[in-house]
Formats: structure tokens, sequence, C-alpha cells
């Protein structure tokens, strides 16, 4: 796993200006993501482009964020080692570049290798995604009755529609999923609440579920260790759960 923070920079065509606030970036396995939070930016309200720059002036778009009186904050998960669906991996990124719209020249960037130059170029060549991106899964639907919230996280495994585990049993999913064991914020969680949840869709889908109160900073946390999905979990009278 791989942390790393760095400032957020306002630029007027190529020149620095003030701080506009930071990004977190995470790096963990198969995926990672980052976020971006942003200050200090007047009365500037409007829509902006997120690209990940990964040489001269070529990106590849995270997507977009809602910049209002000046802050805004958003979370970009992507796979480690195909971003967006590039062929291109997240540790080949330089930086990142946000454009803001109906703001003349002036855009926010924030690089975490010597290349500054690379981050900042203009135009940008966005490489387009590729068409065989496999169709989003929709959140699964909460069982009657169920009182807590619960993170959730894709894996392989059970057929069961939701049952309790104790975090050693993370070790009986394929291989590929291990890498989860390592997650933070789903130790954190186990050490609170003293197990884990996997759920069985109605279409087969299993998912990770993580023990935990839906606030906003949870939320944002939990969107940074890879878990961006929130429902209603087990209060422990659903099947499974005994």
């Amino acid at each position: 796993m791989k942390r790393f923070v760095t400032y957020l920079y306002l630029y007027d065509g190529r020149i620095k200006e003030n701080n506009t606030g930071f990004i977190k970036v995470e790096i963990n396995g198969e995926k990672s993501a980052f976020l971006v939070q942003i200050k200090n930016l007047g009365k500037y309200s409007g829509k902006g482009r997120v690209y990940l720059v990964y040489e001269a002036e070529a990106a590849i778009e995270a997507g977009e964020l809602t910049v209002k009186n000046g802050e805004a904050r958003e979370i970009y998960n992507v796979d480690t080692e195909n971003v967006k669906d590039s062929g291109k991996t997240f540790l080949q990124v330089l930086g990142v570049k946000i454009e803001l719209e109906n703001a003349d020249e002036k855009f926010l960037a924030s690089c975490w290798t010597d290349n500054t130059e690379a981050v900042i170029g203009k135009p940008l060549k966005v490489q387009a995604e590729l068409s065989n991106k496999k169709k989003p899964v929709s959140t699964p639907m909460p069982e009657p009755g169920c009182q807590k919230e619960i993170h959730s996280q894709n894996v392989d495994d059970s057929q069961d529609k939701i049952r309790r585990i104790d975090i050693s049993e993370l070790r009986t999913l394929p291989a590929k999923n291990w890498y989860i064991v390592n997650n933070s914020f789903l130790t954190h969680g186990y050490a609170n609440y003293k197990h884990l949840v996997i759920k069985t869709d109605t279409d087969g889908r299993q998912y990770l579920g993580v023990p935990g109160v839906s606030e906003p900073q949870e939320r944002m946390l939990a969107g940074i260790f890879g878990f961006t999905e929130f429902e209603p979990g087990c209060s422990g009278k659903c099947s499974g759960c005994r």
C-alpha cells in the first residue's frame, strides 16, 4: 500500500498562483483512489473536469466535480493496473489537472513527480475510454429490517444471500481478493464490530461489507479505501447472520 498527499495550486496560463487545496492518493493492490479537496478558490462556482496526466500533454479523464463558493470534495476510484480501461496503470500518472468551466486560462494542478511541465502543459490529449467496459452493477437492495450501515466492495465467493464472516475467512476467497486483508478501513471496521458481511444479490454478484456508521467523515475514508457503496446492513435477524 502506498499513500501520499500533494498540494493543489491555481494556475493562470503557466503562472503558478495560490494553493487551493490538496489531493490524497492511495495505491492499494488492484484498486486505487484519490481524493480531491478544493478550498480557497474565492467565490468561484462551476464544473471542473478532472484529468490524470500520464505523459506530456496526454491524459485520462477521471470524472467531473462541482465547485461551489470556492470549495469542492470528490473521490475517484480506479483500477490500479488499467485506469478507465486505458491500458495505463495508476503508477504511471504524473499528477492531476482540473480544467474549470468559464475560467479563461485558469486551471488547477497537482504534480507528484518532478515533471511539472507535463502536468500544466496545454492542450491535453485525452485518451478515450475503450468500448469493452464492463457493464456497471447496481447497488444491491437491502434486506428488510436491517439497521447498520455497511460499506461494500465486490468480491467473488459465497452463494448465501447474506452472512456474517470472521476476518480470517477472507483467506478462503479466491486469491485475487486476498489483498483486501491489508485494507486499513476494513481492519478498523472489524476491530470495532468483530465481524464482516458477505452479501449476494439476485444476479449472483457478491459484496464484502464493513459495518460502520454512515457519516460524512467515514464516507470519505471508505471511498479512499475502495468501499464506495453504502446501504443498510444486517441487524442480525437476516438468514446466515444468526
